[in-house]
């Protein structure tokens, strides 16, 4: 279930490009046919792009499609591969744990503020990039431990 989820979550923000293109292109019409550029549309494009990535890294791991370095395990025989994946699955989770335990204390002290960006718009960017490297975090850390929980009950051949 939570494997669908970030599937379906990743696949849901990968349309925030498309946003991104239009404002980009907008941005770029505004600042070079109408000499008047806006002073909002990098600051929400960054806000976006930095979501989508936020949210691509628990979609990569649902899928198993972050990139693996293989030349050595795939040499090493069917029980050590199966070994050392489930030590990634615990390092994953474990590394995952220990970074929102981190991030929590960034968040909520970032939601007291709430903290801004200090540009002229002044939006609490930072506020929301914190909440949501919370929310990936937790996301991707459970992920790991559904992977592992998988893997330890499939069988050394399987």
């Amino acid at each position: 279930m939570l494997t669908s989820f970030n599937r379906r979550l990743g696949d849901a923000m990968a349309y925030v490009y498309a946003v991104i293109a239009v404002l980009t292109f907008g941005e770029v019409c505004a600042r070079y046919f109408f000499n008047s550029p806006t002073q909002w549309t990098t600051e929400l494009v960054i806000l976006l792009a930095a979501m989508h990535y936020l949210f691509s890294g628990p979609q990569a791991y649902a899928d198993n499609g972050h990139i693996r370095i293989t030349v050595l395990y795939e040499r090493l025989p069917a029980p050590v591969q199966r070994l050392l994946t489930l030590l990634e699955r615990a390092v994953v989770a474990l590394t995952c744990g220990l970074i929102f335990y981190w991030a929590v204390f960034q968040a909520e002290r970032a939601l007291g503020i709430p903290e801004r960006t200090g540009t002229n718009w002044n939006t609490p960017s930072p506020t929301i990039l914190k909440v949501v490297l919370c929310i990936s975090l937790a996301l991707f850390a459970v992920q790991a431990l559904v992977h592992l929980v998988k893997d330890l009950g499939r069988r050394n051949g399987s």
